[in-house]
This record gives C-alpha cells, sequence and structure tokens, in this order.
C-alpha cells in the first residue's frame, strides 16, 4: 500500500479522536454557553464514544457482505451531518444527540479502516502496515487541542465543529477518489451467526480485544478526566492545558514508533505485554507522588509515559486480534471495535462521577484498566500468539451457520 492511500486512511480513522481532541479545550465555554453542568458536558463525551461503539458493531460486519468502499463513504457522510448538527445545537442535549451519531459515522470509518487494512496484509506486516496507519491517526490530533484552544478564542465552540465538519468534506472527497474497494462481496453470503461464531472461537482474538479494550478505555479516562483536572484542579488555562495536552499526545507517537520497530524482532505479543506493563508502573506512581505532594511535577511525566504506553499497545493488540480473521475481517473489526468503544464509553466518565478534586480517581481508573490488559496480554503470551505470523483460523463456510 503506497503513503497516499495511507495517509488517507490514517486520517479517516482519525475523525473520532479528532472529533474529541478539538473540543476539550472548550468544556469550560460549552458549560458557560450552554447553561449545563461538567457532567453534562463529560456526557457529551461519553455519547460520542458510546456511537463509536454502536457504528463498529454494524458497520464492520455489514462491509463483508457488500465491500468496504460504499460503508466506509456512506459513514463519512453521516459524520459530515451529524458535526453540523453539533455545530447548530442550541441545547446539550441536543448536542449529546449529535455526538452520538458524529461518534456512529467515526466508528464507520474506524473500523473498515481496519478491515481495508487486514484485506491487504497479515502477520507481522500486517502490525506494521497498523503501524503506520495509526501513526497517521495519532499525528492528526495532536496539535488539536492547540487548534481548537486557539479558535476557541476566535469563534468560539461552535466554530470548533465548523472547522471539524469542513475536514470531514475534504476526506470525504479524498475516499472518493483514493481509497479502492478491497473486498468484494461474495457470491454466497455467509451468516452472521456463523461469522460471529468463527471470530469468539480464535482464543487470541478474545485475549487481544481484552488487552486492547482496557488499553483504549484507560486512554479515554484520561482524556475524559484531563480538562477538569488540569483546568480546573490545577489551574490552567485552555491554551495551556492545549499545549500539555500535545505534549502528554506527544507519547503516543512514541508509543506506536518504538513498537512498530520492536515487533520486528521480538514479535506482536511480546511486544504489548511489555507496553501494558509500562502503563501499569505509570499509574501505579500517581497516587504516591500525589501523597507526596509532587504536584504537576510528578503527575505529568506518569501520565506521558501512561499514554506512551498505550500508544505501542494499540497496533498490537489490533493485529494480533485480526490475524487470524481474513475470512470474516470485517466482522472482526466490528467486534473488536465495539468492544474497545463500548468498554471506554462505559469507564470513560468514571473519574468525574467519582468527583474530581485531586489525580487519585483518575489514578485509580488508570491502575485498573492497566492492570486487566497486562494480565491479558500475559496471557497471549504463554500461549504462543508471538509467534502467531502463519497460522489462520479456518474460513467459515456457510455450513457452520448450523
Amino acid at each position: 500500500m503506497t503513503a497516499l492511500p495511507v495517509l488517507v486512511l490514517g486520517l479517516l480513522a482519525a475523525l473520532g479522536p479528532l472529533s474529541i481532541d478539538l473540543y476539550l479545550p472548550a468544556f469550560p465555554a460549552l458549560r458557560q454557553d450552554l447553561h449545563t453542568s461538567a457532567g453534562a458536558v463529560q456526557l457529551t463525551l461519553a455519547g460520542m464514544t458510546l456511537g463509536l461503539a454502536l457504528g463498529q458493531a454494524v458497520v464492520g460486519a455489514w462491509s463483508d457482505r457488500v465491500g468496504r468502499r460504499t460503508p466506509l463513504l456512506l459513514s463519512t457522510v453521516l459524520h459530515l451531518l451529524a458535526t453540523i448538527g453539533c455545530a447548530l445545537a442550541p441545547s446539550v442535549e441536543v448536542l449529546a444527540a449529535c455526538r452520538f451519531v458524529q461518534g456512529v459515522g467515526a466508528a464507520g470509518s474506524a473500523v473498515l479502516v481496519l478491515a481495508i487494512v487486514r484485506d491487504v496484509a497479515d502477520g507481522r506486516t500486517l502490525v506494521v502496515l497498523l503501524s503506520r496507519v495509526t501513526l497517521v491517526e495519532t499525528v492528526a490530533p495532536l496539535l488539536a487541542p492547540v487548534a481548537g484552544a486557539e479558535l476557541l478564542a476566535v469563534a468560539g465552540w461552535r466554530g470548533i465543529f465548523g472547522l471539524l465538519a469542513a475536514g470531514s468534506a475534504t476526506l470525504l472527497v479524498a475516499a472518493l477518489l483514493i481509497v479502492p474497494e478491497t473486498a468484494k462481496p461474495p457470491p454466497e453470503p455467509v451468516p452472521l451467526r456463523a461469522r460471529l461464531r468463527a471470530v469468539g472461537a480464535d482464543r487470541d482474538f478474545r485475549l487481544a480485544t481484552v488487552s486492547g479494550s482496557m488499553t483504549f478505555a484507560g486512554v479515554y479516562a484520561y482524556v475524559a478526566a484531563s480538562p477538569t483536572l488540569l483546568q480546573e484542579v490545577y489551574g490552567l488555562s485552555a491554551r495551556t492545558y492545549a499545549v500539555v495536552f500535545l505534549l502528554n499526545s506527544l507519547g503516543l507517537v512514541v508509543g506506536v514508533q518504538l513498537s512498530s520497530m520492536l515487533t520486528r524482532r521480538a514479535g506482536p505479543a511480546r511486544v504489548l505485554a511489555g507496553c501494558t506493563a509500562v502503563t501499569l508502573l505509570a499509574a501505579a506512581a500517581i497516587v504516591p507522588l500525589q501523597w507526596a505532594h509532587a504536584g504537576l511535577a510528578g503527575l505529568l511525566p506518569c501520565l506521558w509515559l501512561f499514554v506512551a504506553g498505550c500508544g505501542g499497545c494499540f497496533a498490537g493488540a489490533a493485529g494480533l486480534a485480526l490475524h487470524g480473521q481474513g475470512a470474516q475481517s470485517g466482522t472482526a473489526t466490528s467486534v473488536y471495535g465495539f468492544a474497545t468503544f463500548a468498554v471506554a464509553g462505559l469507564v470513560s466518565p468514571l473519574a468525574g462521577l467519582a468527583g474530581i478534586t485531586d489525580a487519585t480517581p483518575l489514578a485509580v481508573v488508570l491502575l485498573a484498566t492497566a492492570a486487566v490488559s497486562l494480565t491479558a496480554a500475559g496471557f497471549l503470551l504463554r500461549a504462543g500468539a508471538a509467534q502467531a505470523t502463519s497460522v489462520a483460523v479456518p474460513p467459515v463456510t456457510r455450513s457452520s451457520s448450523a
């Protein structure tokens, strides 16, 4: 796959993160303009995340029947229309509803990017290609909080969604012109029940999905809690918060790049286990440092290491989950995507619901997600998934749908 399709696919996959990161600095402004509470504003993020989960549950499996291209284009159109609705929303309830629909559209793009990459690659090549797409997906939202903070000062929070709508429209045109069809509809479509059974029978898929889901949940918990923690507890301005968020997000780039290089030598399961261990240690260090009154000087390095460890997990977890799913890769990406974003949607508000007066609630959530992710990665490593580069789950057939 050449550089231009990889770039377009990475940006399409980034629609979800961009839709989240751009408006994070606007949380206080949203609360004031729509006359609502901080909890209600956080629910707009949870609605987006649940939309991402629902969309991934449907679109990938549908693409196994009709091909990738049409669902990809329709998903991008849905994201564009919902983003326009967000820009015009008169209340936080309407905004939350539009955010949910926006998440469904972004989910279609994200899950189909995974399926398209799986259509054209396998084994360690799959993980390396996923790392390249993930790098674009990660780098694109890095400047989003900074851009969002600057745009907030000029055009308000509605202008942020206007910019996002323009980006979505541009990607729609790019996908129409550049992204090819990689999976033609089968002459005899395999029933969904049979495809789901084949996906669920893959032990590596189950374990990698648990690890990937908890990694996503940790990242989204950090994203949901960081505006309140850094702006309201530690007193950072919207612009300073955006810069801090950017610096922390650079950890994702470091993690993605390191995992790509290490996977060629050590295998995806070893890299996944090592990166989840980093997230566990980083999360575990937050509370003692808070007790020691280390402040931001103690908190920010821990968050950076946690995010970097998560960046190292993304491609490995997805690659191990999808390795044996060539015959039903769209369905597999649907299940994987639904699981990751459903768990993230449920976990991300927990720190806020507990009350963020210091970093302790966030630290507890991050520690729990890291512990579960590391446990699943450890089982993958013990089960021999490090060598999973050539053996695939047998393709599902119509006879298996009984």
